[in-house]
């Protein structure tokens, strides 16, 4: 049987920013067995005019039977072939980093004239769903949902007992990330912060005034992921703006109870199985962390739930849902 050649279009990422590359890796190692799928990575970094023409101009001489442009590179889809072109968007982050000239070059380039471009365009939640349609109310038609899935290295491992002082894990340290609210609504309670990122001067600042004990993992790889869920007791994600949340599913899954935000999509995909909080205010902050410290009924609650809810997220289903769409595109 002849297989679907499928092009996966990807950026050539920044040092550090590396989680769509492995979103796709997963998903790639899950595709049903009629579908070969293979990684493109863009000749340049995803900065100035001229090497996004470059990647744009070198991706156009890829050869496969459908094109998926895996997301941060949106603009790759003006030299595909727009019925054969997949661009999966992950969030709308660009327009909330940029003003003035600059952020009206973005949304002309990543949004109003990439997106119509592909065929199918794929959202991770209903969050970049409801964003996207506002941005580009034209892309209504061809958008399809789906979310991102969690390792199959993020297995459940029991808690182990409630410690005296039990470990807080925050993941990620951009500015979206909150830490410097999350580590002000912790002072004064007895706990342990891990936090799994480059700490900048102003949150580094934070935790030494805060006199928590705390440790700091500039970069850990998946290994390194995986202790870090299994060596906390609780997980604090109070990010303000998510496509998705990926920590929430992935602490879910290991068996961690998860404090989120209320904003963006982490609702949506901590699936009730979280405490929910305003992140841009530290008392709702600090009221839910006390909550989930202080309430071991509800901690086993958001466990068990949380576990359901990570099973929705299995990366074969995902690939799955992949690969009905590539299917389909290919069918015209």
């Amino acid at each position: 049987m002849n297989k679907l050649n499928v092009a996966h279009l990807q950026r050539r990422p920044f040092p550090g920013y590396y989680s769509i590359e492995g979103q796709f890796e997963l998903i790639r190692r899950h595709m049903p067995h009629d579908i070969a799928c293979t990684p493109w990575v863009c000749p340049n970094l995803s900065k100035g005019v001229l090497p996004r023409l470059s990647n744009a101009r070198a991706a156009a001489l890829v050869q496969a039977d459908v094109y998926h442009v895996t997301g941060d590179v949106h603009y790759l889809t003006r030299f595909l072939p727009r019925k054969r072109t997949v661009l999966t968007v992950h969030d709308c982050v660009f327009l909330r980093q940029t003003s003035g000239l600059r952020r009206l070059f973005v949304r002309k380039l990543f949004y109003e004239w990439a997106v119509p471009r592909a065929a199918v365009v794929t959202v991770i939640s209903e969050a970049t769903r409801r964003e996207l349609e506002e941005l580009v109310p034209a892309v209504k038609g061809k958008l399809v949902l789906i979310p991102c899935c969690v390792g199959d290295e993020f297995t459940f491992s029991p808690a182990r007992l409630w410690p005296e002082r039990p470990a807080v894990l925050m993941v990620g340290t951009k500015e979206n990330k909150n830490i410097v609210r999350m580590v002000q609504a912790l002072t004064g309670l007895d706990v342990t912060v891990h936090i799994v990122g480059t700490l900048s001067d102003t949150q580094t600042r934070a935790l030494v005034e805060s006199n928590l004990p705390w440790r700091n993992s500039p970069e850990l790889n998946r290994a390194g992921m995986v202790s870090a869920y299994r060596d906390c007791d609780m997980l604090a994600f109070a990010s303000t703006y998510e496509g998705f949340g990926l920590p929430i599913v992935e602490a879910q899954a290991t068996g961690r109870p998860v404090l989120t935000s209320e904003a963006c999509s982490m609702p949506e995909a901590s699936g009730g199985a979280a405490v929910l909080v305003n992140p841009l205010d530290i008392a709702s902050i600090r009221s839910g962390a006390e909550r989930v410290l202080g309430d071991a009924a509800l901690r086993i609650e958001l466990i068990e739930r949380g576990r359901v809810n990570a099973a929705r997220f299995a990366p074969t289903c995902v690939a799955s849902n992949y690969a009905h769409t590539y299917r389909d595109l290919a069918r015209g």
